[in-house]
Order: structure tokens, then sequence, then C-alpha cells
């Protein structure tokens, strides 16, 4: 797109990309525009900032927020396309949609599909043609309002509960053993009340949710510190020493930190990172994460 057109256009196509069979991580840190992401074929799995590891299949449309820690490894078949955009109403566009979280899974339907490949096709074709700020403007309408209408309106009691209680399971995670009396005082209920909500809304009782959420935590660990000495950093995921980390990471990931390490950044180093992207935007610099340190026996 044109830089004139820039400065007046509500919203406008970055860059697209096609990637088939994604054979490296990708790994993206401060890019400066929002994305949708589209798994053509086979299944993958992000990793993002939410510090919680989600699997793509072929069909998601996945929006990413700017400037996030992410990354994206295949798992079987792994394919994707890539819209980055920006726009002087894009952000006030994406919060009436509540599109805050760092990733957002926008719901599968025709109308989503139809839309993305649309705003992909028109801009592969002519990049410097307004019908792409159009066509945009489009797509994001429709995920918005097939991601509000997919979510209910108003939040009943247990749905407060069960989200309230793992956000208070994530802010203490760091804890050994947590002690639930603060929340269950403040929200008037029982520990079993509490137990029998995370089953109905998760699945788990409370042991079970808070073992999830500490080994989901421990991945993140391994993903954002960027090196394969974890002495420093068990606690901070509530294991009694760092034998217990490795131990139960293992079981868990069913592979060692290192095996994991390598598998999430890539064996290559920091020079796989340079590759990612075919990127039009020539002023912008992919910045690794301060903490970025591989250590090599």
């Amino acid at each position: 797109m044109k830089k004139n057109y820039e400065k007046i256009l509500p919203t406008y196509i970055c860059d697209i990309q096609e990637i088939n069979n994604l054979s490296k991580v990708m790994f993206m840190n401060n890019f400066p525009h929002h994305q949708f992401i589209l798994c053509t074929s086979g299944t993958g799995k992000i990793c993002t900032e939410n510090n919680i590891e989600q699997t793509v299949s072929k069909g998601d449309i996945v929006f990413i927020n700017s400037s996030i820690l992410f990354s994206l490894r295949q798992q079987e078949n792994f394919s994707i396309k890539r819209i980055a955009f920006n726009g002087n109403f894009v952000t006030n566009y994406l919060q009436y949609f509540d599109f805050n979280p760092a990733v957002v899974f926008v719901p599968k339907s025709n109308e989503v599909f139809n839309a993305f490949n649309i705003a992909y096709d028109g801009y592969m074709h002519d990049k410097d043609d307004i019908q792409n700020s159009v066509n945009m403007y489009n797509l994001i309408g429709v995920c918005g309002e097939s991601y509000v209408s997919s979510n209910p309106a108003l939040l009943t009691p247990e749905d407060f509960i069960a989200e309230s209680g793992f956000d208070f399971i994530k802010q203490n995670i760091s804890s050994i053993n947590i002690d639930f009396s603060p929340y269950l005082k403040l929200h008037k209920i029982s520990i079993t009340e509490l137990n029998d909500i995370f089953i109905s809304r998760y699945g788990k009782n409370i042991n079970e949710l808070i073992y999830f959420y500490r080994m989901e935590f421990a991945k993140y660990a391994v993903f954002k510190v960027g090196n394969t000495h974890y002495e420093r950093y068990y606690n901070q995921c509530g294991f009694k020493s760092p034998e217990e980390f490795y131990s139960e990471f293992k079981k868990y990931a069913n592979m060692t930190v290192e095996e994991y390490f390598n598998l999430v950044w890539g064996e290559g180093g920091a020079d796989i990172f340079l590759d990612y992207f075919m990127l039009l935007i020539q002023d912008y610099v992919c910045t690794l994460p301060d903490s970025y340190s591989p250590v090599t026996a």
C-alpha cells in the first residue's frame, strides 16, 4: 500500500504471506501490526503471552494483537496464510469487538473464511488497490461479529466464579500450596463448591487445574526465558526444587526441558528467526527477547 494511503485509510493491509508445511518454528516479538492467520491444512501449536499453548487446526482463523511475543510450530502438515494490517481506525474497531486478548480464535464459518480469502486474494492481485481497505474493514467486522455472537452477553454467577477462581490460581501459581481462604471468604463459597464449579466448567478439579496451569506456565517459562538453565526459575512456577521442575516437566510434556526448548525455539539458534516473514515493511526489524541467551554444552 502506498505510504500516502496509510495516513487516511481506516484500515489497510501491510503484508500477506503463505507458508506451506511450516518446517521451522515461527517466532515474532514487537511486530508493529495486527495479524489474522488462517490454518489452511494440518495442525500446529501457538504459544503466546497468555501462557497457554493452544492447538491451531485446519479452518481456524486466529487474530494476534500487535507487539506481542508469540511462536507457531508444526504438529502435522501445518500450513498457514497470514494477513498483517493496520489503520487509523483499527484500534477503535478492534476494541468495539472486544479483541483485547493477545490472541483470539475466531469461530469457524463460511462467511469468515470467505472474507479472509477475499482480503488476501485482493491484496495479492494488486496491493495498491483501494478496495483492499474495504476488504480488510469487512474482514475485521465479520470476524468481530462472529466472535461477539459466540460469547454470552452476561456471565452467570458460576461463570464468574470459574473465571475469577482460575485467575486466582494464575496469580498465586508461584506458591507451592495455594491458600484459597482469602478467595473463599471474599466470594462466600466453600472449597467443595469451588471444586464442583471447576469440574463443571473446565473438566478438572482444583488440584488438576492447578497442576495443568503450573505445567503450562513452566512450558511458557521455557519459551519466554530462552535458555536451558532453570534452577533460577523453578520457584516462580511453584516447584520445591529444580529436580522436581525437571521431573514433572518430563512427565507432563513427554520430553525433557532441553528437548522442549529445542522444539519451540528451533535447533538453528538465533539465525532461524531471520527468515520467517517475507516482509514488505522494510523498516521492521525482528527483535529477540532481552532474555534470549541460548547456552550450548
